[in-house]
C-alpha cells in the first residue's frame, strides 16, 4: 500500500545534546519511512525558536519549505512552525 506522506518527530535528553546523536537517528528511521512503510513524503514540523531542531533538519538533508504562523497552540500560546521535508526521490 502506497502512503502519501508521515510527520517524524524526536526527542533527545539534553544530555546527550550536540553528540550527533538526533541526525544519526533521523537519518537510521529514513530506509523505515520510506522503503518498509512506503511513504512518499516526510515533515518535520519545527517550532520557530528551536534553532537546535532546525540544524539538525539541515544536518539530515531536510529542504526548508514554508513558515505556518499562528499553526499550533502550545501553552495558551499560538506558535509559528518550520515546515521541512524530504522525498523519497531526495532520499535516494
Amino acid at each position: 500500500m502506497d502512503y502519501q506522506w508521515a510527520m517524524m518527530g524526536y526527542s533527545i535528553h539534553n544530555q546527550y545534546w550536540r553528540n550527533g546523536y538526533g541526525v544519526e537517528s533521523v537519518k537510521a528511521a529514513l530506509p523505515l519511512f520510506f522503503s518498509s512503510l512506503d511513504f512518499h513524503r516526510i515533515e518535520l514540523h519545527i517550532c520557530v525558536d528551536n534553532e537546535p531542531s532546525v540544524r539538525l533538519a539541515e544536518r539530515a538533508g531536510f529542504s526548508f519549505e514554508c513558515k505556518r504562523e499562528a499553526f499550533s497552540l502550545e501553552n495558551g500560546k499560538w506558535m509559528d512552525f518550520l515546515i521541512y521535508y524530504k522525498n523519497k526521490e531526495m532520499n535516494i
